[in-house]
Order: C-alpha cells, then sequence, then structure tokens
C-alpha cells in the first residue's frame, strides 16, 4: 500500500505546483506586435489581452482593413506567447518532478 500513499503524495504535490505555476504565470504578461511594430498587443499569462497599441501615422491611414489584420495579428502574436509561456513553466514543472515529456 505504500506505492499508492506515494502516488497520492506525489499527485498532490503536483497538483500545488501546478496552482503556484498558473499564479505565477498569470501575473506575468507578453507583447505581440504586426507591422513591424505598428500595432502592440499586450496579454497576460491566463491568456487574456490586456492592451493594444496603434502608432499614430497608421491610425491615419485610410486602409481601415489593414489596421483590423494588424490588430488581428498582433493580438494573435500575444496570444500565442503567453499559450508559450504556461506551456514551458509546465514543461519545467514536469521535469522537476520526474515526468518528462509531460507535454
Amino acid at each position: 500500500m505504500t506505492g499508492l500513499g506515494d502516488l497520492m503524495k506525489h499527485a498532490q504535490k503536483m497538483k500545488a505546483e501546478m496552482d503556484r505555476i498558473q499564479a505565477e504565470v498569470a501575473t506575468r504578461t507578453v507583447e505581440g506586435s504586426a507591422g513591424g511594430g505598428m500595432v502592440t498587443a499586450v496579454a497576460n499569462g491566463k491568456g487574456e489581452l490586456l492592451s493594444v497599441r496603434i502608432d499614430p501615422e497608421v491610425g491615419r491611414s485610410e486602409d481601415l482593413e489593414m489596421l483590423q489584420d494588424l490588430v488581428t495579428a498582433a493580438a494573435n502574436d500575444a496570444l500565442r506567447k503567453a499559450r508559450e509561456l504556461l506551456t514551458q513553466e509546465i514543461s519545467r514543472l514536469a521535469g522537476g518532478l520526474g515526468l518528462p515529456g509531460l507535454l
């Protein structure tokens, strides 16, 4: 029965570490951009879009469709980086707990 007890302790430790990592990552921010930095988007580690900055020169453009595409691309870039941040932290946790290749 010791094996089952050890497994339960290991699972509890892993859950506590996962909760800690998720809380830590939630406070971090990443920035995505498009159009050579003409549009930037900031997201947090929870994958929430926090802000979008548009270069004033782009904002004056008559090409609304291009601006919409740049905002979408910048937001997607920021959200992709937020997912990568969480994946990296979880992979680090998995390696530290002796679970290589978890992700």
